[in-house]
């Protein structure tokens, strides 16, 4: 089979579960209140409480579908060229993340900057090198992520760019041991959760507790791309027993609540959902009898190609709504339809033109350091 056929084969869906996963995170962060009426209302913190919840773990889908999609690349450039580019593969991750990652920490020095300047109220950031060497993760587990709001998710990516250095050196020198090493940094990050399980800051921010997703993920891509009789499986699975899977991970998420009050689930919760969002990837990409095919939804697939711009922007348009709602009344249609109505709106717009105007310009790059087209 040709390089090409295998990426028409497979690349299709996973924009539109970017757009999906990014869904996750926007409401995770996008309702907010200083009422006291509202805050303890039932139905605002029913929904700040599963909202938070949808966020993280959509954070966590991320990492599986990153790990899933880089493991397939490198195994799919080894099959056709025996080997695999350890410094192609950086700069490919480089053009796509730095240029928008860096513009976004320069926006936040600078506010910091014209506050202190005008005297201004505000929340000192972290090192400036913590984010240059995308060590902000472990600054947050030392001091906390009371600083500038949208610089706070920067601590993900952080996490992705130190799985990125340390899956290409094992990618260049030990994939032979692949199918071991992610069985193993699986159990690392489980033994690495029980030892933290009243640490929440390292629970959430440590790459050693992501470890289990990242795990997860390459070693769903190593049975997709090695074992075809495991694709004839997915291929072949009934509308019936998909649907059962589903709610099977819907009945999860709405016991999460309950469950998260056990610190043994609280050890597994991320492996669990980590194998829930593998079983979502193969069975879109590869199930004959999908319920239904999100690519097929209108807009999802280009949302998708601007889902990192969705993320680093959905903060400062947070940022700027949450300045601006001290001018309207505060009332719990604001907060729950107006507020999220507006910030997403803005933030599809500002992702829209920042992809076209500033981040293709680095992306047209990415092919003269790949063997195939990227995704």
């Amino acid at each position: 089979m040709s390089k090409d056929s295998y990426k028409t084969k497979y690349f299709k869906e996973l924009n539109s579960l970017r757009f999906i996963g990014f869904i996750g995170i926007f409401f995770g962060h996008v309702f907010f209140s200083n009422s006291p009426e509202i805050i303890n209302s039932k139905l605002y913190s029913t929904l700040f409480i599963y909202s938070k919840i949808l966020g993280f773990i959509s954070i966590d889908s991320f990492f599986v579908l990153s790990s899933f999609l880089i493991t397939w690349k490198a195994l799919e450039e080894i099959k056709f060229t025996s080997n695999f580019q350890f410094k192609n593969f950086l700069i490919r991750r480089s053009l796509r993340i730095w240029p928008l990652y860096f513009l976004i920490v320069s926006i936040g020095f600078l506010l910091e900057y014209l506050k202190s300047y005008y005297f201004l109220e505000s929340e000192k950031l972290p090192s400036l090198w913590n984010f240059i060497l995308f060590i902000l993760n472990y600054d947050i587990i030392e001091n906390g992520y009371n600083f500038l709001f949208f610089m706070v998710f920067m601590w993900s990516i952080s996490v992705e760019e130190q799985f990125y250095v340390f899956w290409a050196i094992i990618m260049k020198w030990f994939n032979k041991y692949l199918f071991g090493i992610s069985f193993l940094i699986i159990i690392i990050s489980l033994f690495f959760r029980i030892y933290f399980i009243n640490d929440s800051l390292s629970l959430n921010f440590h790459t050693a507790s992501a470890l289990g997703n990242f795990g997860i993920g390459a070693l769903t891509a190593i049975l997709a791309f090695k074992y075809p009789n495991f694709l004839n499986k997915l291929q072949n699975l009934t509308r019936n027993t998909i649907l059962f899977f589903y709610l099977i991970i819907f009945t999860f998420f709405i016991l999460m609540p309950f469950l998260l009050e056990n610190d043994f689930f609280i050890v597994i919760q991320r492996s669990i959902f980590s194998i829930f969002f593998s079983f979502i990837i193969l069975e879109q990409t590869y199930s004959d009898k999908s319920i239904l095919k999100v690519s097929r939804i209108k807009y999802f697939n280009f949302f998708g190609k601007i889902s990192y711009g969705l993320y680093c922007y959905h903060g400062i348009m947070i940022t700027i709504v949450m300045q601006m709602s001290g001018l309207l009344t505060e009332s719990l249609l604001n907060i729950l339809v107006l507020y999220p109505i507006l910030i997403f709106i803005s933030t599809l717009l500002v992702s829209y033109f920042s992809f076209s105007l500033y981040e293709s310009k680095f992306l047209k790059f990415k092919s003269k350091f790949s063997f195939i087209s990227s995704n």
